[in-house]
Order: structure tokens, then sequence, then C-alpha cells
């Protein structure tokens, strides 16, 4: 007698979003801009127009520089430039 065949379940992987969600005012609207070749990336809220300039490295993806900028407004280290609505 052989044993029963098991069923392999391939894990598909979730690819990284586009758009964030912003911690001053809750909007799903903030999005990642960087030039190819340039040292800095605009982070930006659609809905608030909360932006703010963060370091991009080689190794980065959209994801790093968008924590990074949360890291920046949670704490307050630095002042996030609000646009005019």
């Amino acid at each position: 007698m052989g044993r029963k065949r098991r069923k392999i379940i391939k894990k598909t992987a979730r690819p990284f979003p586009n758009v964030f969600s912003c911690p001053l005012c809750g909007a799903v609207a903030v999005t990642v801009v960087h030039e190819k070749g340039d040292q800095m990336a605009l982070v930006t809220c659609g809905n608030c127009r909360a932006s703010a300039e963060v370091p991009w490295y080689p190794a980065y993806s959209n994801v790093d520089a968008y924590t990074k900028w949360y890291d920046i407004v949670t704490r307050g280290e630095k002042p996030v430039e609000a646009g005019q609505s």
C-alpha cells in the first residue's frame, strides 16, 4: 500500500502597494515620486497636501520611502509642509 499524496499549495507573493494611508488625515492618498538618478524622493498626500522630501538609496522601493516619511511625520522630527487645498 502506498501513502496518500499531499496537495502542493503554492504561495503567491503579494506586490507592494503604490498608494498608502496618511497618518495625518487618514485618507489613502499618499504617493511617492522618485525620478531615476535623484538622491531624494517626494512623498505627498493627495488629500491634505502634506509633503516632505526623504533620502532615496539605490536599494529603496516606494514602501521604504513611505516608511521613512511616516517616521518623520509621527515623531515630529522635521516640519511637514502643508500645501494649499
